[in-house]
C-alpha cells in the first residue's frame, strides 16, 4: 500500500508538471508554429507563422518568396511557390539569418537567395551549407519584375548585424523581418548583434520610407505604419526604465499585454539587456 500511494503521488506530480509546462509554453508554440494565410490580392499572399511571417509575390517575370520559414511549413511554402511560378523563376529573400526565417532555403536550389551583407563564414557556421544564401545586399537593391518593383534595403545592425527590409512598391507593403515584433517582446541576443540604439535608428529609417500602407512584421499580425511607431516607443520606454529603476515597474506594466516567451523575452529581459555593457 505504501508503494501504491507513492506511485499515485508521483503520477499526480507528473501531471501537474506537464500541465504547468503546457500553460507556460503553449503561447510560445502558437507564436512559432500556428499558421494563417492572408490573401492581399491575386498576386500577393502573406503566410503568418510556421516560423517567421512570409510573403509570396507572383510578379510578371518571377515569383518572390520573402523568408522561407522552418520545418514542415518551409516545404509547404516552397511547393506553393513552385505551383504558382510555372515557367517563371523563383527568387527568395531572407530578411535576416535566424533559422525560423531561413531554414527553407534548402528547397530553393538554383534560385537566387538574397540576404544582407553578413560575413559568409559566420553564416556558414550558423546556417549550414544547405541553407546558405548566394546573393548579398550591402546597401540596397531594386528588382524590376514587371507589375511589381521589389526594393531590398539593408538596414544594417538592429535585431542582427545586417537586417533587411523588403518594400513591394506598387502594393505599398513593407516586410520588416524581426525589426518589428507586433505586440511581442523582442528577441535580443548579443551573438546576433542586437543593438537597441541602432534598432531605433532602423525604425526611424522605416518611418521615412514613402508609400507604405501595410506593414508585415517578422512575427504577429499585419498592420500599418503605427506598428513601427509602437516598436520604437517600446524601446524608448525600456531605455527609460533601464536608466531609472523607479520607472521600471510602470514600464513593465505598460507592456503586460505583449506576448512574453518563457525564459526568452519579456519587458524585464529587454531592460536587463539594455543595462548590460
Amino acid at each position: 500500500m505504501k508503494w501504491k500511494k507513492i506511485l499515485i503521488i508521483m503520477v499526480i506530480i507528473l501531471i501537474v508538471i506537464a500541465g504547468t509546462g503546457a500553460v507556460i509554453f503553449y503561447p510560445m508554440y502558437g507564436f512559432m508554429f500556428h499558421e494563417s494565410t492572408l490573401v492581399v490580392d491575386k498576386d500577393l499572399t502573406i503566410i503568418r507563422g510556421g516560423g517567421g511571417n512570409s510573403g509570396l509575390l507572383v510578379a510578371d517575370s518571377a515569383v518572390v518568396v520573402i523568408d522561407t520559414k522552418m520545418s514542415g511549413a518551409a516545404e509547404t511554402l516552397y511547393n506553393l511557390a513552385k505551383s504558382k511560378a510555372g515557367s517563371r523563376k523563383i527568387i527568395a529573400v531572407n530578411t535576416h539569418y535566424h533559422s525560423d526565417h531561413v531554414n527553407g532555403n534548402k528547397f530553393y536550389k538554383g534560385c537566387d537567395i538574397y540576404i544582407g551583407a553578413y560575413d559568409q563564414k559566420f553564416l556558414l557556421g550558423d546556417m549550414g551549407s544547405e541553407n546558405l544564401p548566394n546573393r548579398f545586399v550591402k546597401d540596397s537593391l531594386v528588382l524590376n519584375l514587371g507589375n511589381e518593383t521589389v526594393c531590398l534595403y539593408n538596414m544594417g545592425q538592429g535585431h542582427t548585424m545586417n537586417d533587411m527590409v523588403v518594400l513591394l512598391k506598387n502594393h505599398k507593403v513593407l516586410f520588416t523581418g524581426d525589426l518589428i515584433f507586433n505586440k511581442v517582446n523582442p528577441f535580443l541576443k548579443r551573438v546576433s548583434g542586437a543593438s537597441v540604439d541602432k534598432w531605433i535608428g532602423d525604425l526611424d529609417r522605416m518611418l521615412s520610407l514613402p508609400g507604405v500602407a501595410m506593414v508585415v512584421p517578422g512575427h504577429g499580425e499585419t498592420g500599418d505604419r503605427t506598428m513601427i511607431e509602437s516598436m520604437k516607443n517600446y524601446f524608448t520606454d525600456m531605455k527609460t526604465a533601464a536608466a531609472d529603476p523607479t520607472k521600471e515597474k510602470a514600464m513593465c506594466e505598460k507592456y503586460k499585454e505583449w506576448l512574453t516567451l518563457p525564459m526568452m523575452t519579456s519587458p524585464q529581459a529587454t531592460i536587463d539587456y539594455i543595462r548590460k555593457p
